[in-house]
């Protein structure tokens, strides 16, 4: 079907034209598996400047590419499942998922660029214990465990939840993210 396409017509007007095409690119083997490549399509100009032919150069990348959708299809589950909200490592909020936004009755308006602290009280937001809690995150330490916070419009609310540091590329954390679920009916009855 790609093969027939116009956007496939459309990739080999502009080789021809002279213009490269360098991406991720899904192919297909011999045996009619879909193959991922990475890769590199050159024209290559002949002593007039004419393009005589097309070099590509690729890596075959189906495996990262099979991890990669396997691994966003689990972090989609759990963003439909859990409540789900980012920090930055002062604890100022990044983003927040629609499960987390119901949980506490804010909008991402109200909590986008506000300090966790939002979600306490005065009290627990003053206390050694909210710092070190913090700067162990700060630390790459992760945290876990129930929470009382506090929801729009001062409402109890009760989490069990892990808030995990994410680390960089040099194994540095660089922002938090929490996964949550309310359990305040549960806490509540109990």
């Amino acid at each position: 079907a790609y093969r027939d396409s116009r956007a496939y017509a459309a990739f080999w007007d502009g080789l021809r034209a002279g213009h490269a095409e360098v991406a991720e690119f899904k192919r297909v083997a011999k045996d009619g598996k879909a193959v991922w490549i990475k890769g590199s399509y050159n024209p290559i100009r002949d002593g007039a400047g004419q393009v005589a032919r097309v070099v590509k150069y690729a890596t075959d990348i189906t495996a990262q590419t099979v991890e990669t959708n396997a691994l966003r299809g689990q972090v989609d589950a759990i963003r439909r499942s859990q409540a789900v909200i980012s920090f930055d490592l002062d604890g100022r909020v990044l983003e927040a998922n629609a499960n987390f936004l119901a949980a506490v009755g804010y909008t991402a308006a109200e909590v986008v660029g506000q300090h966790h602290g939002l979600f306490v009280d005065a009290a627990h937001r003053a206390s050694a214990e909210y710092a070190g809690f913090w700067e162990a995150l700060r630390r790459g330490e992760s945290q876990a465990g129930q929470f009382r916070r506090i929801g729009k419009a001062g409402r109890e609310v009760w989490i069990e939840a892990s808030y995990n540091p994410i680390f960089d590329a040099s194994g540095r954390p660089f922002k938090v993210v929490k996964y949550t679920t309310d359990i305040t009916a549960r806490h509540m009855a109990a």
